[in-house]
């Protein structure tokens, strides 16, 4: 009889640290898929006093033109500031991009001065992508 119940204690030994295992190899999975391993990428420079910093994050997909953003990833941004002007553009969950300009309210669309910068923006973001891909 005691060799019965002692190996009874030891098969719920065992099962207690299986489940214990498992229930942290969840927890673990939760909290890694949990955690958005985003890339940010940050560009500053300082011609003479001639400003300008780019910061993106996730997927960013310009217009062919490269004048315009077409589509940003959940998540995903873009900000551009030269000279104490700014410019920055989100996903909005639906799909759109919203921009904000100079400290303006989001907004889909841009008045002909905020699309000016945005084309100079994606330029100059095509540009330094380009040669921190060389």
């Amino acid at each position: 009889m005691f060799i019965f119940v002692h190996n009874l204690k030891k098969v719920n030994m065992n099962k207690n640290k299986t489940l214990q295992l498992a229930l942290a190899g969840l927890v673990f999975m939760v909290l890694i898929s949990a955690c958005k391993h985003r890339n940010t990428t940050i560009i500053s420079t300082n011609d003479n006093g001639n400003t300008k910093r780019i910061e993106y994050s996730g997927q960013v997909v310009f217009s062919k033109d490269h004048t315009g953003i077409d589509f940003i990833s959940d998540g995903g941004y873009v900000k551009f500031e030269r000279m104490g002007k700014t410019i920055a553009a989100e996903n909005d969950g639906k799909g759109k991009v919203v921009y904000v300009y100079d400290g303006g309210h989001g907004s889909t669309t841009l008045d002909a001065d905020g699309k000016q910068f945005l084309a100079e923006a994606v330029q100059e973001i095509s540009k330094a992508q380009a040669k921190l891909n060389r």
